[in-house]
């Protein structure tokens, strides 16, 4: 299907949607938007946070991960890490 065939379609579905079916369609829209805006900026750098914490303390985080972005913050941690001191 070529470019001009697709949008000739979406319009043609468009406007046979209802208005909340309509509004659906909008947030989905957003939600492209937003994740494609964000996957374009770049990271920020700062610099560790040194409090005292142990790994125990992590724990309360376990299995709570949300998001698409895992394995891109993963690799930001292990770029911005500090060297353990022992």
């Amino acid at each position: 299907m070529t470019y001009p065939e697709l949008r000739q379609k979406i319009e043609q579905q468009l406007a046979q949607l209802p208005p909340d079916q309509l509004s659906l369609v909008s947030d989905f829209l957003d939600a492209i938007q937003t994740r494609e805006n964000k996957s374009d900026r770049p990271l920020r750098r700062l610099a560790p946070i040194k409090r005292g914490s142990k790994a125990v303390d992590l724990l309360k985080f376990a299995g709570t991960w949300q998001g698409e972005d895992l394995e891109e913050c993963l690799q930001f941690v292990r770029e911005t890490r500090s060297k353990a001191e022992f």
